[in-house]
């Protein structure tokens, strides 16, 4: 053999890295194969499930047999919260047969987001105030809430559809948090979701990301390792997020720079001083850098919350409707304005003025389409603003409401609700009066 052969016969510096690294990861697939399936044919170590719904894309609680206690705790005070839900998920002390079963009382069915199911005793919920203030009028009022975290107004609507509707409510209250809610009403992700059709919208099923499609069977164990780990590492998350973005503002035209950019934003606006580091992000700034990157977003947002008052209203004409805006801590002005938030704003480079000025433009056009749809209009943020000298209204862990603002809020819709609700019960004594000739 000449040495030519010899040199040639000996593997090159690439092939001594590749030949090996094949084999290895032959070995490593094969191993992983062989385990998956061992674990499947014994049936250890199954795959968690996660599985959506097909009607609300998640729910506040499991459908029971009985009366059912939820646990929460006020991360504000680190204070333990008990309540009461009954079979259904909805937050009252009084089981569905109670509710179901003819009586006089009026029902006033609540919907919204995590400012609606807050993490505090019924009574101390805003539906709460407004229930004992009515009884104290003499009104015998009953409050059946179904608020649930992260919803969209179209979710609260199809809430009271689904879950609500079958207890026959006189009232329907739907809170609209003018923080995020206008966003939400843009998003697909795992949640019932309004698609253009003609010269309308139709109601499109959930894009499922980070929830498993009803009726999803996952056997693969090491597919719901890597799942986890991409989970635990914010990887899957990162990719999801920018999936349904990229969907979402398809329409809009929005190029993937922009997208790049609002997701870096985002990522400005956390702050570690917070209990919850995201909280400002949550519930005020994601909204304003969203409408801020993607030029025609915001209006589409007001087009899709008139069509779903519109829809609402023609759905159920015998319904009292009545649209609750809810503002965030940045719109009622409590002074002096938290620290975090000024760090916010120096960050992301949007100003506070800018972010108030946009929500309150977005609150102000609800008043208008509420009364076109044939709405009531329960404007909160007037009397939030009446009290905000001196008193805390909003915690400074993640934004969200305190009891007194509740009170403020249960106190303003009593007030909107008072006369219509004194109507239909002269309506219904009279009917009963005339029936019983």
């Amino acid at each position: 053999m000449s040495d030519r052969d010899s040199l040639s016969s000996k593997p090159t510096g690439l092939k001594r890295f590749v030949i090996p690294t094949i084999t290895y990861s032959l070995v490593l697939v094969v191993t992983l194969v062989l385990f998956d399936v061992a674990c499947i044919v014994l049936g250890i170590f199954p795959p968690p499930r996660n599985p959506g719904d097909p009607d609300l894309g998640w729910r506040a609680s499991r459908v029971a047999d009985t009366m059912q206690e939820g646990v929460c705790l006020e991360f504000s005070t680190g204070e333990t919260i008990r309540y009461q839900r009954n079979e259904d998920g909805i937050r009252t002390s009084l089981r569905r047969a109670d509710t179901t079963s003819g009586a006089a009382e009026i029902r006033i069915a609540v919907t919204g987001d995590s400012h609606t199911e807050l993490c505090a005793p019924n009574e101390q919920l805003h539906s709460g105030y407004l229930a004992s203030q009515l009884r104290d009028l003499g009104v015998p009022a009953v409050a059946l809430t179904y608020g649930v975290g992260r919803y969209s107004p179209l979710q609260d609507y199809l809430a009271f559809r689904t879950v609500l509707k079958p207890y026959r409510p006189d009232v329907l209250i739907l809170n609209l948090y003018t923080g995020n809610d206008f966003y939400d009403q843009m998003r697909m992700d795992d949640r019932p979701h309004f698609v253009r059709a003609d010269t309308g919208y139709r109601i499109a099923p959930p894009v499922w990301y980070t929830l498993d499609a009803p009726g999803t069977v996952r056997r693969s164990r090491v597919f719901a390792l890597a799942r986890t780990l991409g989970d635990r590492t914010g990887i899957r998350t990162a990719v999801q997020r920018y999936t349904y973005l990229r969907a979402t503002t398809a329409e809009q035209g929005a190029s993937l720079g922009s997208t790049i950019g609002y997701m870096r934003r985002l990522l400005d606006a956390r702050d570690p001083s917070l209990g919850y580091p995201d909280a400002l992000t949550a519930q005020m700034l994601n909204q304003q850098l969203f409408f801020n990157a993607f030029n025609g977003t915001l209006a589409e947002s007001l087009r899709r919350i008139e069509a779903l008052l519109t829809l609402a209203r023609r759905e159920n004409p015998d319904v009292i409707l009545v649209l609750s805006a809810i503002p965030s801590y940045q719109l009622v002005g409590e002074t002096p304005i938290d620290s975090a938030m000024h760090r916010a704003a120096a960050r992301t480079g949007f100003s506070i003025e800018a972010g108030i000025a946009q929500e309150q433009s977005l609150y102000d056009s609800l008043s208008g389409m509420a009364t076109r749809a044939g709405w009531l209009f329960a404007d909160n943020l007037v009397a939030l603003r009446a009290e905000r000298a001196g008193t805390r209204l909003y915690n400074d862990f993640d934004y969200h409401l305190l009891p007194r603002a509740s009170e403020i809020i249960g106190r303003t819709q009593r007030a909107v609700l008072d006369s219509p609700i004194r109507e239909r019960l002269a309506a219904r004594s009279g009917s009963a009066a005339t029936s019983s000739r």
